[in-house]
């Protein structure tokens, strides 16, 4: 059987670079491939995080100290994996006016 802390340090790892891919996606997003595979990436480094965090839970581990708070991270870090999918560019969904163009609309009036 695997040592839990080694199970420990790849939970830690992989939630780490999970997080670096989350906070810099926006800088990937001026290009369209980059972008599509720093998606990707994160989805698979989520989804490899979720099932180490599954199994630190199992084999009875603990992530910086809490026995609580693997389960929660790797319900988060699906999440997470699944909304990576989406587009930062993409379709307006809302098909409604946002600040910016009302304060462009309200410059151009005066």
């Amino acid at each position: 059987m695997v040592e839990v802390a080694l199970v420990e340090s790849l939970a830690r790892t992989t939630c780490g670079i999970a997080l670096l891919f989350f906070v810099f996606i926006a800088i990937f997003s001026r290009s369209e491939k980059a972008e599509q595979l720093v998606q990707r990436l994160l989805s698979v480094v989520c989804f490899t995080a979720a099932g180490l965090l599954g199994w630190l839970s199992i084999v009875g581990g603990e992530f910086y100290g809490s026995s609580a708070l693997p389960p929660v991270l790797a319900f988060a870090c699906v999440i997470i994996g699944l909304g990576a999918g989406l587009n930062i560019r993409g379709i307006d969904l809302s098909q409604g006016m946002n600040p910016h163009q009302i304060m462009k609309m309200i410059r151009e009036e005066e």
